[in-house]
């Protein structure tokens, strides 16, 4: 055994699917460290653990877990069973494993369909191996979408009510911008400012104008000074950090700050005065940043547009109202330079499908769209990665401590595993780890765009990148070619941007501030916050996918093959955007062996092989809701 790994370790766990076992992640090596359900201690996923490692043979670490640092679960979600003399809760998560639960509160009746929330009142212990929960209150009914997303936020720990004390806090708020609050705010209500969102959208965190002054763009970024209503440790930034961003599914939204902020106050809504922080930034018909200003700032918003009208103005100007011609048209010279400097820089780009999902009149789907990807969209998203590094570079000038948003270069092992996939595919990617660039990656997505496996191409390329994180140790962002990045844009709905704020307005003010944490365990949270809530929103989109695709049990449909595993094949259904499984076994009467280099299937006796990107006709055969499975099989 390597020594080096006999000490114990401080791990996450993550239990496997089925509830038995899972893996310990060192907290700060990263470490994988397998742990068997008779070994696990009654831990559940996510908890904090100390690991000991057992054997580390071959590079494979098993341990046992030895103590519980930190539960992580205070819920379960589940149905109540009558077992003599006491109720059990059979907990509806296969996460959960097999552990005994004990309710501990009268029962009057039984509803077998109904899903009840249990709070954990006692954990288990060698004297007491099984948990006991106290009931609630009722999450709704089996399959319903309502009861689906209820234990989704419940099992997370996602917070939904807003304390008391923030409650209060934000209810004392003006529901307007008072004039002694201009103070120090530099006047900018004649500027013609307009917010560009998308139809639905309620809260506005950012108002945009240019201008062009003798072949220089003026860009201006107004974004929410939402810090200046919610102050450090006060109740509102308390419930603020417990949440760290809003969470979108596609019928309900969990906001990180109460309605009269989010929609009212911090949202730049057209025709009132609203406190914002501005960046000023000059820009060259090359998009190269040559001079800008961070300033407090009061704006008076003159227009609400949605990326649909500004996307027909841009394809004809002539339909522009005149008051706007100006600001658009020089709005969208902006973009493109920003554009120029993008593609010098080598950034990465993806062409991902997003799914739009349209509800009937009961609430269920009866479509899934793809949301298209305008290029109004892209003039904001170009803004706004312009505003945020320029505020990088300001602070970092200053020398004030801040969250950056960072993201780190590919790391070898799944580097590699992108070249053998393309090297099975005779793509050449004649690149060492060494020197790789995000240039590189741009360039190999721009060699395939027209190969029939493109799409899995760059599902492997995605594959491949990192996860970008919070954090105060700036190392730069890989995939949009950044030296220093961070996030500034979107205060209302993320927490490190509120922080991000505060550091500004003390450089601005010339005051001093200090974070009410360590920074570094503040970008551990809102990194784990924001992976939190993608997870869930992850999760309802695919409740929504599988609900879709029972109606469409026992039709046909051409397939291709988005990922190959050793258990079988992930296919995309371009006409319903949803994906689903083929089990290996279900591939005929071959043995089918996997390849690792080429990430393909491979039949022992045939030799024939299903790879990523081969298209197949397949048709649904079965839907499991309580698993979110979509089984497929092959039509031959």
């Amino acid at each position: 055994m390597n020594k080096k790994n006999l000490r114990t370790h401080h791990c996450i766990y993550h239990k496997n699917k089925n509830g038995m076992g899972g893996v310990a992640v060192d907290k700060e090596t990263h470490a994988r460290i397998f742990i068997a359900d008779n070994v696990e201690k009654f831990a559940l996923d996510n908890d904090e653990v100390t690991v000991r490692v057992l054997s580390d043979k071959d590079e494979f670490m098993q341990g046992e877990i030895i103590h519980i640092e930190k539960h992580n679960t205070t819920n379960l979600v589940g149905f109540v069973q009558a077992h003599k003399p006491k109720h059990l809760l059979r907990v509806n998560n296969p996460k959960f494993g097999h552990y005994l639960v004990v309710i501990n509160t009268p029962i009057k009746s039984i509803n077998r369909d109904e899903l009840l929330n249990a709070v954990i009142t006692s954990y288990p212990s060698e004297e007491k191996p099984f948990f006991e929960v106290a009931l609630a209150s009722t999450v709704g009914k089996r399959d319903e979408d309502h009861a689906f997303i209820e234990e989704l936020i419940i099992e997370a720990g996602i917070p939904v009510e807003f304390t008391k004390a923030a409650w209060q806090q934000a209810e004392k708020l003006p529901d307007h911008v008072l004039s002694s609050e201009m103070v120090k705010h530099e006047d900018l209500r004649h500027v013609p400012f307009v917010t560009i969102d998308g139809e639905d959208a309620k809260d506005f965190d950012d108002a945009v104008f240019c201008e062009n002054k003798e072949g220089i763009f003026h860009l201006y970024v107004a974004i929410a000074d939402v810090s200046h209503y919610v102050t450090p440790d006060s109740a509102l930034d308390h419930d603020a950090y417990l949440r760290g961003t809003s969470i979108y599914y596609p019928k309900r939204v969990i906001p990180m700050l109460p309605e009269n902020l989010s929609n009212g106050l911090c949202s730049l809504k057209p025709n009132v005065d609203r406190l914002t922080v501005c960046a000023h930034m000059e820009i060259t018909p090359d998009g190269d940043i040559v001079h800008y200003k961070i300033f407090n700032a009061v704006i008076h918003s003159h227009a609400r547009l949605t990326y649909g009208q500004v996307q027909e103005w841009i394809n004809d100007l002539s339909i522009t109202p005149s008051d706007l011609i100006s600001n658009i048209s020089n709005l969208y010279l902006a973009y493109k330079a920003l554009l120029s400097s993008r593609e010098k820089r080598g950034a990465i780009d993806f062409d991902t499908v997003e799914p739009i999902f349209n509800f009937d009149a009961i609430g269920n789907v009866e479509a899934i769209v793809p949301r298209t990807r305008l290029e109004a969209h892209r003039l904001i998203e170009e803004c706004m990665l312009a505003a945020n590094v320029t505020v990088a570079d300001f602070l970092a000038r200053h020398h004030h401590q801040t969250l950056f948003r960072i993201h780190e270069k590919p790391n070898l092992e799944k580097f590699t595993a992108l070249k053998d996939h393309l090297n099975s595919l005779a793509i050449k990617f004649d690149v060492k780890y060494e020197q790789l660039t995000p240039r590189d990656y741009t360039n190999l997505l721009h060699q395939v765009r027209e190969h029939e496996d493109f799409q899995a191409i760059q599902n492997s390329v995605l594959r491949s990148m990192q996860l970008a994180i919070y954090s105060p140790h700036n190392v730069g962002h890989f995939g949009l070619s950044y030296k220093q990045y961070l996030h500034f844009t979107s205060p209302i709905r993320r927490y490190p941007d509120l922080l991000v704020h505060r550091a500004v307005k003390s450089v601005i003010n010339n005051s001093e501030y200090h974070y009410t944490q360590p920074l570094a365990l503040m970008g551990e949270h809102t990194s784990f916050t924001e992976r939190r809530a993608e997870e869930s929103s992850r999760k309802v989109d695919t409740f929504y996918k599988c609900q879709y695709a029972k109606k469409h049990i026992g039709n046909q449909y051409d397939g291709v093959i988005s990922s190959v595993a050793n258990f079988g094949l992930f296919i995309y259904i371009p006409e319903l955007l949803i994906d689903g499984l083929v089990h290996v076994t279900d591939l005929g009467s071959d043995y089918f062996i996997f390849n690792e280099k080429s990430l393909s299937l491979v039949g022992k006796s045939s030799g024939f092989t299903y790879a990523p990107g081969q298209k197949v006709q397949i048709e649904i055969e079965s839907v499991n809701m309580a698993k979110l499975f979509i089984n497929l099989k092959i039509v031959l």
